[in-house]
C-alpha cells in the first residue's frame, strides 16, 4: 500500500497477479480434459499449441501418457514450456517427421488442438486415428466474423472418440475463449466492480499488449517477467486489500470449461 496524493487516499495494487489469473484459466481448462478422459492411459499424446494453456494441459495429462509431445509453429515458444518428461517440437521439424513416419515414430492415440482461430490445418489430422480427439472451440458468444472464421468442425473429422473443449462465463460475455482473452476480461470486469465500492476513486488494469511480447519480440522470457505484475491498482480512501481480491476471485469463478463430447 502506498499513499496518493494525499495521505486520505490510499494506492492499492491487488495480491493477485496477470500471471496467477493466467495460471488458473489454464488450469480450468487443463482440469476440464483431464475429467474428460477420466483416467484412460496413453502411448503417445500430441498437443497442438504450446501458448498459453497447451503447456499446463500437457503437466496434466503427462502421468496417464508414456509420451507427451508438444507442438506449436513458433520454435521459440519451447521456452515456456516446463516439466520433465513433456518433449517440444516446432511443426516444421514435426511435418517432416510425419512425412518420413514409416516406423510410425508418430502415432498418437491421444490427439489435442488448442491453437484456436487460423490455428491448425484441418488436413494434418486427417493423417491420424486417435482413441480420442480434443479441439478447443475457441469461440465463447455469438459473433458473426468469429463464427465465419471458425472451422472447429472441420478439425473434429479423426478420433474413435470426439470432444469439444469450451470455456464459457457465466452472467459475463468474452469475444473467445482464448486464455489471454478471458484473462483480460477477468481483469477488466474487475475493474469495473471494483469501481463500484464506497471510497473507490478508480482501479486502474495493469494490463498491456502481452501477445506482442511473445509472437513479434518473440521474448518469452520477457513475457514471464511482465505478467509477474499485479493485475490491478486502485486508488481509494479505505484499506480495500481484501475486497480487490475477492472481487477478482470472483470473476475468476464465472469462467467454466468442459469438454462436450462430438458424435
Amino acid at each position: 500500500m502506498k499513499y496518493g496524493i494525499t495521505e486520505n487516499v490510499k494506492t492499492i495494487e491487488s495480491k493477485v497477479k496477470v500471471r496467477d489469473i493466467i495460471k488458473r484459466i489454464a488450469e480450468k481448462k487443463a482440469n476440464a480434459i483431464k475429467y474428460y478422459l477420466e483416467g484412460e492411459e496413453f502411448k503417445q499424446a500430441i498437443i497442438f499449441g504450446a501458448y498459453l494453456s497447451g503447456n499446463y494441459i500437457a503437466n496434466m495429462i503427462k502421468p496417464d501418457c508414456e509420451e507427451v509431445i508438444l507442438i506449436d509453429s513458433q520454435p521459440h515458444l519451447e521456452d515456456i514450456v516446463t516439466g520433465n518428461g513433456i518433449k517440444f517440437m516446432d511443426l516444421n521439424t514435426f511435418m517432416l517427421k510425419l512425412r518420413n513416419n514409416n516406423s510410425k515414430e508418430i502415432n498418437p492415440d491421444l490427439v489435442i488442438d488448442v491453437t484456436g482461430l487460423g490455428g491448425l490445418d484441418p488436413n494434418i489430422l486427417k493423417d491420424f486415428d486417435p482413441k480420442v480427439l480434443i479441439i478447443e472451440d475457441p469461440k465463447s458468444s455469438f459473433d458473426k466474423e468469429l463464427m465465419e472464421a471458425d472451422n472447429t468442425h472441420k478439425r473434429l473429422c479423426v478420433g474413435q472418440r470426439k470432444g469439444s473443449l469450451k470455456t464459457l462465463r457465466s452472467s459475463k460475455i468474452s469475444k473467445t475463449s482464448g486464455t489471454m482473452t478471458l484473462t483480460v476480461d477477468v481483469i477488466m470486469d474487475s475493474c469495473m466492480d471494483i469501481k463500484e465500492l464506497d471510497g473507490v476513486l478508480y482501479a486502474v488494469p495493469n494490463l498491456e499488449y502481452f501477445e506482442g511480447i511473445v509472437f513479434h519480440e518473440k521474448d518469452v522470457r520477457k513475457f514471464l517477467r511482465e505478467v509477474n505484475t499485479p493485475a490491478l491498482t486502485v486508488s481509494c480512501l479505505g484499506n480495500l486489500d481484501t475486497e480487490i481480491d475477492e472481487i477478482i476471485d470472483i470473476n475468476m469463478n464465472k469462467i467454466h470449461s468442459f469438454v462436450k463430447p462430438v458424435q
